[in-house]
C-alpha cells in the first residue's frame, strides 16, 4: 500500500535531473566502437538508461563481457568524464527544486557512478540540496530491481511506502513500483506506454508540486517549461 502522503522523493539523475543521456550514449558508443560493436539509441534507451554500466553491457555484449567488459566501462568512464562539461540540469527540475518544502528530504538513486554525480551536483552548486546519494556500487542489484530506491530511502530514514520516486526509463519506473513506492514518470521523449505502471506520467516536471504536508499536485493546466529529449 503507497501512502497518501509523501515523505521524501527520490529522483533518478540521468534523464530527470540533468540531461545527460546523449552525452553518456556517446562516450558509450565510442568505447564499444574500439571493440567493433555498433550501439544504436534504441539498444542504448533499452539496456543503458538509468542502469550500471556493468548491467547494461552485460545485456548488450552477451558472452563477450567477461573477456571485453572491463575495457568497455575504462573506455567509457574515461569518455564520459572528458564530457562532464556538457551536462546540465534541466530547466524544469532546476524549477521544481526551487519550489519545494524547505527541508524535505531528497535523494538520488542512480546508476552513474559516484563520482560523476557528485561532481555535476558540484559543479551546478546544488550538492546541498540532496540528503542522500546512492550510486553504483551502493546497491547489490541494478534497476529494475528495487535495490537502488531501497538502498536510498534507508538512507534517508523514510519508509519505502512513503517515498515518491521521479523516473524516466522503463527500467527505473519498473524498480520503484517493485520496491513498493509511488512512482512519477517523467516521458521526455514520447516513450508513452513504454514506461510501464506508473502513477504519474508527465511530460515536464514544471506541472509538478509538492505540499508541505507531502500531497502529490499534477496540474495539466501549468504551462509546460523548455526540458526536452
Amino acid at each position: 500500500m503507497v501512502s497518501d502522503h509523501v515523505r521524501a522523493i527520490l529522483f533518478d539523475f540521468d534523464g530527470v535531473l540533468v540531461d545527460s543521456e546523449p552525452v553518456r550514449f556517446r562516450a558509450g558508443a565510442e568505447a564499444l566502437r574500439a571493440i567493433g560493436v555498433a550501439l544504436p539509441w534504441e539498444t542504448f534507451t533499452r539496456h543503458w538508461a538509468g542502469r550500471t554500466d556493468e548491467a547494461a553491457l552485460r545485456d548488450i555484449l552477451g558472452a563477450r563481457f567477461e573477456a571485453d567488459g572491463s575495457e568497455v566501462i575504462a573506455r567509457r568512464n574515461v569518455a564520459y568524464e572528458e564530457r562532464l562539461a556538457e551536462v546540465l540540469f534541466f530547466p524544469d527540475a532546476i524549477r521544481l527544486l526551487g519550489r519545494l518544502p524547505s527541508g524535505f528530504p531528497l535523494a538520488i538513486a542512480s546508476g552513474s557512478r559516484r563520482t560523476e554525480v557528485a561532481a555535476i551536483l558540484a559543479r551546478l552548486d546544488l550538492s546541498h540540496r540532496f540528503h542522500a546519494l546512492v550510486t553504483a556500487g551502493g546497491y547489490a542489484r541494478s534497476k529494475p530491481a528495487p535495490d537502488p530506491f531501497l538502498a536510498a530511502a534507508f538512507a534517508l530514514g523514510v519508509p519505502a511506502e512513503a517515498c515518491l520516486v521521479v523516473e524516466d526509463s522503463p527500467a527505473g519506473v519498473a524498480a520503484g513500483r517493485a520496491a513498493g513506492m509511488a512512482v512519477l514518470a517523467v516521458d521526455r521523449c514520447g516513450s508513452g506506454a513504454a514506461l510501464g505502471e506508473s502513477r504519474w506520467r508527465v511530460e515536464s516536471l514544471d506541472i509538478v508540486d509538492i505540499t508541505a504536508t507531502g500531497d502529490v499536485i499534477v496540474d495539466p493546466r501549468t504551462p509546460k517549461g523548455l526540458a526536452g529529449c
